[in-house]
């Protein structure tokens, strides 16, 4: 039930005062309410209070019935209105409640607008068919072929779901295994630039010592050569002398023509005693 408040008032002069009298509600056609209740156009009377106000209990309207409501009040003229009542847990004012026109149920600041057509299919085939037919027109089918047919495309939803979450799920995978096969890379690649280096560092160092090496061959090879001249320079020297020698005789001072008889040293050696050298008998040969 809605709660709906009436106040009504009439002119005065310097202001209003409120009006008595009755209203009177009567639902329009006949009809079935949520609890399968047939609910009858019958009508029911409520009166103003002394201040001009009334607060009533309606029930909410719908596609099926509106509220009529007969204004009954100090007036020898009686005001009809009709009107939609909403479905609210709070108090509403009667004068916001929407007026419709009476035959078609349509509000009243609506009318000479295109009015909403609406048709009732059977099945889902049959609205497909009336919606082709009158596009213009909104069509209604069974619920239950409508609940059938959005199972039916939430479970191919779902299937593309579950597929694409699948195929994320590999692509994540793939790509962890080239961002690992980029890092082993990367680290091989270290590893290699770090071999290279110390190849590097190795050839230079092979190759200073190579040159340290050929550096002292060479040195030692020139300082053979020079004891080698200085060795023969020597020797010519000892020859020249021994040659030198072997022409001049010792300090007699004899010269070429005189023939050494072959005079020889004796020497007397006893025991304990310096061996001292004879003295050596000389012959002359005298030239003719």
């Amino acid at each position: 039930m809605t709660q709906i408040h009436i106040s009504i008032r009439k002119p005065k002069t310097g202001g209003l005062d409120p009006v008595t009298g009755t209203l009177r509600f009567r639902p329009v056609r006949r009809h079935f309410d949520a609890a399968k209740n047939l609910i009858i156009a019958a009508s029911f009377d409520a009166n103003l209070s002394e201040s001009g106000e009334l607060t009533v209990d309606l029930l909410p309207t719908t596609s099926a019935f509106v509220w009529q409501v007969v204004e009954l009040a100090d007036t020898p003229q009686a005001y009809t209105r009709y009107v939609e009542v909403p479905d609210s847990k709070t108090k509403v004012e009667y004068a916001d409640l929407v007026e419709v026109d009476a035959g078609t149920f349509v509000p009243k600041d609506m009318q000479g607008s295109q009015l909403l057509k609406v048709r009732h299919a059977s099945t889902q085939s049959e609205a497909e068919t009336l919606s082709a037919q009158y596009p213009d027109e909104l069509v209604f089918f069974d619920e239950t072929a409508t609940t059938i047919k959005a199972a039916m495309a939430m479970s191919t939803l779902e299937s593309i779901t579950a597929e694409a979450q699948t195929n994320a799920a590999l692509a994540r995978s793939a790509m962890l295994s080239a961002q690992s096969s980029a890092d082993s890379a990367t680290a091989t690649q270290s590893d290699l630039n770090i071999l290279a280096s110390n190849a590097n560092t190795l050839a230079a160092s092979v190759a200073n010592d190579s040159q340290t090496v050929a550096d002292t061959a060479n040195a030692v090879a020139a300082k053979g050569e020079s004891a080698i001249a200085t060795i023969d320079s020597t020797v010519q020297a000892v020859k020249d002398k021994a040659e030198a020698a072997t022409t001049v005789l010792p300090s007699t001072g004899t010269t070429e023509g005189t023939t050494d008889t072959g005079t020889t040293e004796e020497t007397t050696e006893e025991p304990g005693k310096d061996s001292t050298p004879a003295k050596a008998k000389k012959a002359t040969v005298k030239g003719a």
